[in-house]
């Protein structure tokens, strides 16, 4: 009994492992493709780059920690970008993020993830700290949009929105695009 026991537990390993190797054989094999390595074509460290309007003054500041550009795709990676606006009716407004992306040589600054967004206060204006994700910027136009979660705090009162277009020069205003809820208090 006890041979016959050993015995089909041979047979039965044997089954098994042809049948482990018939299934590899009928597998394709797996290519692996190398993993190409894109390096930069050129960076800069604590990048600073300033715009300036017709008349000479100081319009726009992007500062970031560092940035790499890709000649083969166009594209402009940002570290820790910084972003001022400056208006010369009021204080200036910094954006800030953890990374920035430019395509080609457009003028739009892609802002994926988090994104914090400050103007400090004045005579004539309360300051604002606005938080959202994925801002896009036009700095031709002094513009911001996002299609993300936006909520703008002001002392103690806040609106959250999703969806958001900002326009930096005179008049500043923001429209928020659905979902709009605030909280104010009346003095």
């Amino acid at each position: 009994m006890k041979r016959r026991l050993i015995g089909l537990f041979i047979m039965l390993a044997a089954l098994l492992s042809l049948g482990w190797w018939l299934n590899r054989l009928t597998q394709p094999e797996e290519v692996r493709q190398p993993s190409v390595k894109i390096s930069p074509d050129s960076y800069a460290d604590g990048l600073v780059v300033d715009t300036y309007d017709e008349r000479g003054k100081l319009k726009q500041r992007l500062q970031s920690k560092g940035m790499r550009f890709f000649d083969k795709t166009g594209i402009t990676e940002l570290q820790q970008p910084r972003f001022w606006h400056y208006n010369q009716q009021g204080p200036p407004w910094r954006m800030e993020a953890d990374r920035g992306v430019i395509r080609g040589d457009e003028e739009i600054v892609h802002l994926p993830g988090p994104v914090a967004i400050d103007r400090p206060g004045s005579k004539e204006s309360a300051p604002l700290h606005i938080t959202t994700h994925d801002l896009t910027l036009h700095t031709d136009r002094s513009m911001a949009t996002t299609e993300g979660p936006v909520r703008i705090e002001s002392d103690a009162q806040w609106v959250t929105a999703i969806g958001m277009r900002a326009w930096f020069q005179q008049p500043m205003r923001l429209k928020l695009l659905h979902e709009v809820r605030g909280y104010y208090e009346f003095q």
